[in-house]
């Protein structure tokens, strides 16, 4: 049985950054009206691993999403493998599984290279590339762009999230975030622009991101991945180990 504490522990300290959270006894909903369209703060956790059922999690998720503004409901299940009526409720009224790979590094010791350096300055330099690199995890709506951007600025960053990038020739090829709450780290956003991928840039990022983790007193570092995506290749070349997986679906708020 996989131990997502250490995760959960990240994840629950992250959701209370944001500006509601409501316990229930299967896990939270987590709402921040000033981020509508993003995702992120905008959803129902589901960590239980006894049974729920599908229309107890709306009944608490859909006023919180219209409370915010949000225009979906989102629902991330931590331990999938006990909820499989609960996930085959969704799938067979229509709404698309999606599977996140959970993978870990508990190595005290990472292998930075030269080529990484933190992001010192947030100027309007780092917010066009950031911009940019959003737009290859297909967030393409201006508006949407916006509310991310002003999420980091206003939310993350001031919580600790690191940013660093690779520099070829004077741009930024490759980019990569680092929050670390609870002694957990999370790697997020590590992403090479098309025209400088396959040099090796994702791996050195996360290492470099492992070494710093370990650095801030973090006991382990985690990442999820596409389970079947290039990027988990790299990550096990560098020594993350897959842990499970999560299950999530995105659906309209109001059927």
């Amino acid at each position: 049985m996989a131990d997502l504490e250490p995760l959960l522990r990240f994840w629950r300290a992250h959701d209370d950054l944001f500006e509601r959270t409501d316990a229930t006894w299967w896990g939270a909903v987590i709402s921040d009206a000033r981020f509508p369209a993003i995702q992120e703060p905008n959803y129902a956790r589901v960590e239980t691993r006894q049974p729920v059922r599908l229309e107890e999690i709306e009944d608490a998720l859909v006023p919180a999403m219209g409370a915010s503004g949000s225009e979906r409901a989102h629902v991330v299940i931590f331990h999938p493998e006990d909820q499989t009526e609960l996930v085959a409720a969704a799938s067979t009224r229509g709404d698309r599984i999606a599977w996140d790979l959970v993978m870990v590094s508990a190595g005290r010791d990472g292998e930075p290279t030269g080529e990484v350096e933190e992001v010192s300055a947030f100027d309007e330099s780092f917010w066009s590339v950031h911009r940019d690199s959003a737009r290859l995890f297909d967030v393409t709506d201006d508006d949407t762009l916006d509310q991310l951007q002003a999420m980091e600025r206003d939310v993350l960053v001031p919580a600790g999230r690191r940013w660093f990038s690779v520099i070829d020739r004077g741009r930024r090829v490759a980019l990569a975030a680092l929050l670390v709450l609870e002694r957990t780290a999370f790697v997020d956003h590590v992403v090479t622009f098309p025209e400088a991928r396959r040099r090796g840039h994702a791996g050195a990022l996360t290492r470099q991101l492992v070494a710093e983790a370990a650095a801030m007193g973090a006991d382990r570092t985690f990442l999820l991945a596409e389970p079947e995506g290039d990027a988990v290749r790299v990550y096990d070349r560098i020594g993350f180990e897959r842990v499970t997986h999560l299950a999530s679906w995105l659906a309209p708020r109001d059927r």
